[in-house]
């Protein structure tokens, strides 16, 4: 009985170890970048949100796709998250911004961190103001 006592806890022990390594490894984590560009449509094409580090010329290319609830985020707006992104495109192309996501970049296994949220100024996010758009539309 000791024995299979023993014996059960190493195991949790190493279950224990092993989870929260892959959850720091390849858990939550924050991208402080630009966003230069986004492409896909999100059936045909995979959404993916280009970036460049803040400060640096180093480019990161994020995937954007739902994770449902495997792994566990919860993540069923990659539309609203690809609509914000290229909004910060557009409106704020030099904002550095920051992507919460997860995963890591493996470029021979075509591997992309997936973006979870983004958070950017409030300037970046409001739509274009109605005046400037009648104006534009009375020329």
């Amino acid at each position: 009985m000791k024995t299979k006592n023993k014996f059960t806890i190493g195991i949790a022990i190493v279950a224990v170890i092993v989870v929260g390594f892959v959850w720091l490894r390849w858990g939550p984590d924050t991208w402080n970048v630009q966003i230069t560009g986004v492409t896909g449509d999100g059936r045909n094409v995979q959404y993916r949100i280009e970036t460049v580090h803040a400060g640096s010329a180093d480019t990161l290319i994020f995937r954007n796709e739902d994770t449902g609830f495997m792994p566990p985020y919860l993540k069923f707006d990659s539309a609203r998250v690809q609509s914000i992104a290229n909004r910060i495109t557009r409106e704020c192309p030099k904002t550095e911004v920051a992507i919460h996501g997860y995963g890591f970049r493996i470029p021979w296994l075509n591997m992309f961190p997936n973006a979870v949220s983004i958070h950017a100024p409030k300037h970046c996010l409001t739509a274009p103001s109605g005046e400037s758009t009648a104006q534009a539309a009375r020329k």
